[in-house]
């Protein structure tokens, strides 16, 4: 919950600034507060939750039809897309490939991003909503040894359907790599095939030269070994190293790259969190939580 002072803009008259001024208002004014401030505490206490502003994104990945539709929507597209892929043997979704070398004779594979493309975490972040609290290290670590992710509707399907047509299915995920074997684990528990033969399960930090979140190295790592059918992702860092910018630098930059949404390029959609929300806050993950509200506000269009 977020609580803000309210700042008239018209100007105090003489009188009334003497009033402001005057033990009796000042009595009254830290009365108010510390009513507020006891009901804070009195809410803490008995488990109430207050405004959170993320209540309305997990309850419509949690509870609707929309959401499942949509993402089984795109994982069919998916699979329409690999049959289309696996015909034709010039074709690559990784920008990395087309850079030069010979990528037609590699064995073809599909890199799928793992939170909110493969796994649902909506269940940590509807934590956060009860605990009045955003994301942090010491909450999200202790969520993947749970192991309590759920599947995002049609990413099982589609995954078995890409490895019974001899695709490599490999999972490049942003999670730090000390969370791998939790991440293998609950993988395994929902049936999504995992290579035992060879290192399918790609996190961040995992090697030295794989410490940032920029994805790109990784992607250059597994298009030396497969020919790169499809990107799956949730976000736009799951396909290209522009996801970092305003939000007028990402416009510009996702027009670049028309040809290849829905085409070699799959986005599920993530109302949750991403390179979009730091965007609106002009990637400054150190603002205080009232200053990104307030910055995400500026961001609204209301045409008046």
């Amino acid at each position: 919950m977020h609580y803000y002072l309210l700042r008239s803009t018209r100007n105090f008259p003489i009188d009334e600034m003497a009033i402001v001024q005057s033990p009796f208002f000042l009595i009254l004014f830290f009365s108010l507060i510390q009513a507020f401030g006891s009901t804070a505490h009195a809410q803490a206490r008995s488990g109430e939750v207050g405004p959170h502003e993320s209540l309305n994104a997990v309850l419509w990945v949690q509870t609707s039809v929309e959401y499942r539709a949509t993402a089984m929507g795109m994982y069919t597209l998916a699979a329409l897309k690999l049959d289309e892929a696996l015909m034709d043997p010039s074709w690559t979704a990784a920008l990395e490939q087309l850079a030069g070398g010979d990528y037609r004779s590699l064995p073809p594979a599909v890199i799928l991003d793992v939170d909110e493309t493969v796994l649902d975490n909506s269940r940590y972040q509807a934590r956060l909503i009860e605990d009045g609290t955003s994301f942090s290290a010491t909450s999200w670590l202790p969520w993947l040894e749970e192991e309590a992710a759920t599947s995002v509707p049609g990413s099982l399907e589609f995954i078995r359907y890409a490895a019974s047509k001899g695709v490599q299915i490999i999972y490049l995920t942003n999670r730090d790599a000390s969370g791998e074997d939790a991440t293998r684990r609950n993988l395994l528990a929902l049936g999504y095939p995992i290579d035992p033969a060879s290192d399918t399960v790609l996190t961040r930090g995992e090697r030295e030269e794989w410490a940032r979140s920029d994805k790109t190295p990784r992607r250059q790592f597994v298009s030396d070994s497969y020919r790169i059918l499809l990107l799956i992702g949730d976000n736009y860092g799951d396909f290209t190293s522009e996801s970092v910018g305003t939000i007028e630098e990402r416009a510009a930059s996702v027009q670049n790259y028309a040809s290849y949404w829905g085409h070699k390029w799959i986005m599920l959609p993530n109302p949750l969190y991403g390179s979009w929300e730091a965007a609106t806050i002009d990637n400054n993950y150190s603002a205080s939580m009232p200053e990104k509200f307030e910055l995400k506000r500026s961001r609204l269009d209301t045409y008046r």
